[in-house]
């Protein structure tokens, strides 16, 4: 049956004469045409076409370019328009959604970015979603970034980089995970100094007056494997971290009330 024939049928005119035509051109609209729906929010909308246009971008363009990109996206106050292209099959536009959903601090891509860490295995994907987890510190996603950093298959850098992720945590309700998660690394990779003093790093950055007693009791464990790392390799980087570490738990004062 056409529209108008309906109208015609049901009485509908007759009953609603006084309707403006405009208004019932809009209603014919809805069996007919879009163009007379709801319209998109302006921000939106352009939101959405930067969005689209920096996709091909971040495709097909150089380093430099893909780097603007990015950095445009975090001025965006949509983010959901991002979520779409995590599963996106370029590297290159996941990093730049990813990236641009960490600074957004985007809570609700939590879930999203949490699943596709555990299913990509780019090493700079990966990282990039830790850090972006980080920032958004949403407490759901510490169970699968603490499995990476106990996982002796997974890549050397990337574990070297989630301690300091992980203390992002540390003003969370998670913050027990936080310091069990570093515990058991020294207690279960003693021998593996260079994760250990990253480890170290971790501790430095969420001493606390509540859990500097937690720490105090590996001093002698630090202060050993500090001994081992400048006999092998002098006063490098990795010592330091140890040092900076047990000098903190050694002085460590709590602030004045």
């Amino acid at each position: 049956m056409f529209l108008g024939e309906f109208f015609a049928e049901t009485g509908f005119l007759k009953k609603t004469n006084f309707i403006p035509l405009f208004a019932l051109a809009c209603l014919a609209g809805l069996f007919l045409s879009p163009g007379c729906g709801p319209k998109e929010d302006p921000e939106l909308a352009r939101e959405r076409a930067m969005v689209t246009g920096g996709i091909e971008i971040l495709r097909s363009g150089t380093a430099v370019q893909r780097d603007s990109v990015i950095r445009t996206l975090y001025k965006i106050t949509n983010p959901q328009l991002l979520h779409v292209y995590l599963e996106d099959p370029d590297p290159n536009v996941q990093i730049g959604m990813v990236s641009a959903l960490g600074y957004l601090k985007d809570k609700s891509a939590a879930p999203m970015l949490t699943e596709l860490l555990r299913k990509v295995d780019d090493y700079l994907l990966q990282e990039t979603i830790i850090y972006a987890l980080g920032e958004i510190n949403d407490t759901t996603s510490i169970s699968t970034i603490i499995d990476l950093l106990e996982d002796d298959t997974v890549s050397r850098d990337l574990r070297l980089s989630i301690p300091i992720t992980l203390a992002s945590f540390a003003k969370t309700e998670a913050s027990g995970r936080i310091e069990a998660a570093f515990i058991d690394i020294l207690e279960k990779h003693g021998d593996d100094i260079e994760l250990c003093s990253y480890v170290a790093v971790g501790i430095l950055e969420i001493i606390k007056p509540g859990n500097v007693e937690l720490f105090r009791p590996y001093l002698p464990l630090l202060r050993q494997m500090a001994e081992k790392r400048k006999a092998a390799a002098g006063e490098d980087g990795i010592w330091t971290n140890f040092q900076l570490t047990i000098q903190e738990l050694e002085n460590y004062q709590a602030p004045a009330s």
